[in-house]
């Protein structure tokens, strides 16, 4: 019906017109998709943001995953909620919100901070759309979460392998993507001493690091490790074995020394504190030798990991340098932070020479001050601490997630800040917790408790609650449709 008032318009306003009709189309389709087919919002979103976080509607430059995320909330207000759910984590998120909604007021500079900061609120924000799911709608959606980041996983592979991204990336062109081939200097020598800011030593080598539709390396292994966790919660037998199999494998490629680390200290969480069989005791030994001998085997990871903290080791004498000069750059901003829109946020080189901090609390205090950062913090230690009696329960792939979440708190977010800069992070973060949250009720609930006599298999689903304990929130209400006639 608006195809002939599209076509007269385009004819006779040129583009303007045009990009205004598609847009009106675009909002009468949200809106029927919204209330007749609302999940497919949320599995545009994780699709969007986990396949292609950097994806542009042709023509109008509007992230794609934002509109979907907008259209995911815009559902869930249209639709009686399922499902009611409060934890202290929960209230944390949402004081974060308000308080990061706060510093944005006081620090307002011009409308773009509004910009950035709807796009960051509705990335976290994303937690309460998700958690309003039953159980069941919201695993089909987090199992949509690892297929999207399993095929990011694999593209990224094959530019890997091909050594190039020109016919991987190309059919992406559309919708904003290009082909280039990107490298980064990894390596180099423990003898060669650095004499200035971007001086590589002698005999370093350049390798390709895995990046994916993510484009950074750092972004994919971020993104890749939330997905290796969340899979083991998910899936079970070959199909959890393949995915994770996989992932591993991308987040080796990717060097990130951050990610490597999360997964390793994750396991190793687990291993001491985790009251789990000797047969998984001894799977867990064998498969940490077979991968980390395997990944030794490759030349940039073990030039990566050899030359970590060494003298030519640029990330850790910038970090240490960022630090101490984090109190000169903050000044008399301490309570409400420097501003939302500042150019080392949106000027990637500009921040990398100025070297500015890449430390996640510390980037929500320099953009949002003591206010912000305090309570993303106060995220951080609540989800930590239910982490931390996940690893205490029975179910070896909950106290895998449970090790993996601590380990990614204490070094991924004090080695990096794409999670409180970049929206698309945020929104993997996101995920993190949303998934935290469930893993936690299940344990209240006592579906992660072996019988007695008894252990719980790492291939058996959480079962109901025990006699005696409350029906799962889940349960109660109609779920959100995925589809109505």
């Amino acid at each position: 019906m608006l195809g002939p008032f599209a076509a007269v318009a385009a004819a006779l306003g040129g583009k303007p017109a045009t990009i205004a009709i598609a847009g009106l189309m675009a909002a009468v389709v949200g809106v029927y998709v919204g209330l007749r087919h609302p999940l497919w919002l949320y599995y545009g979103t994780v699709v969007f943001v986990t396949t292609f976080p950097f994806g542009y509607f042709p023509g109008v430059h509007v992230p794609i995953y934002l509109v979907f995320g907008c259209g995911s909330i815009l559902a869930l207000l249209m639709h009686p909620r399922a499902v009611r759910r409060s934890s202290p984590l929960m209230s944390a998120v949402l004081l974060l919100i308000v308080m990061s909604g706060l510093s944005m007021a006081v620090t307002f500079s011009t409308p773009l901070n509004i910009m950035d900061f709807t796009k960051w609120a509705v990335a976290t924000g994303f937690l309460f759309a998700l958690l309003a799911l039953p159980n069941d709608q919201l695993c089909r959606v987090g199992k949509v979460f690892v297929y999207s980041a399993t095929f990011s996983a694999l593209w990224g592979m094959a530019a890997v392998a091909l050594g190039s991204t020109k016919y991987i990336v190309k059919p992406f062109e559309i919708i904003g993507y290009y082909a280039v081939d990107k490298f980064y200097i990894t390596g180099g020598t423990l003898t060669t001493p650095r004499t200035g800011r971007f001086d590589v030593g002698q005999d370093s080598e350049t390798f390709q690091r895995l990046g994916g539709l993510w484009v950074d390396p750092n972004a994919a292994g971020i993104g890749l490790v939330i997905a290796l966790a969340i899979t083991g919660i998910l899936f079970t037998g070959w199909q959890r074995v393949t995915l994770m199999t996989i992932l591993m494998a991308a987040i080796v490629l990717t060097l990130s020394r951050a990610a490597l680390a999360s997964v390793l200290v994750g396991a190793l969480l687990v291993f001491v504190f985790h009251n789990m069989r000797s047969r998984d005791r001894m799977l867990m030994i064998g498969t940490l030798f077979v991968g980390g001998t395997t990944a030794m085997m490759i030349p940039a990871v073990r030039k990566r990991l050899m030359g970590s903290l060494g003298e030519n080791d640029a990330g850790a004498s910038d970090r240490i340098a960022a630090i101490r000069e984090f109190p000169w750059r903050m000044g008399d901003n301490w309570i409400f932070g420097n501003g939302w829109s500042l150019r080392e946020f949106k000027d990637g080189p500009y921040a990398f020479t100025e070297n500015f901090v890449s430390n996640a609390p510390l980037i929500a205090v320099h953009r949002g001050g003591l206010v912000a950062g305090l309570s993303f913090l106060a995220v951080i230690v609540i989800g930590c601490v239910v982490a931390a009696k996940l690893i205490r329960t029975d179910s070896l792939p909950h106290a895998f997630y449970g090790g993996v979440f601590i380990a990614f708190s204490t070094i991924t977010l004090n080695l990096d800040h794409p999670v409180v800069v970049i929206a698309q992070m945020t929104f993997m973060y996101t995920f993190f917790l949303v998934f935290l949250q469930y893993s936690d009720e299940l344990r209240r609930q006592g579906a992660l408790t072996a019988p007695k006599g008894g252990a719980l298999s790492p291939d058996t689903p959480p079962g109901p609650p025990r006699s005696g304990e409350p029906d799962s929130v889940a349960a109660q209400g109609p779920p959100l449709p995925a589809a109505t006639a």
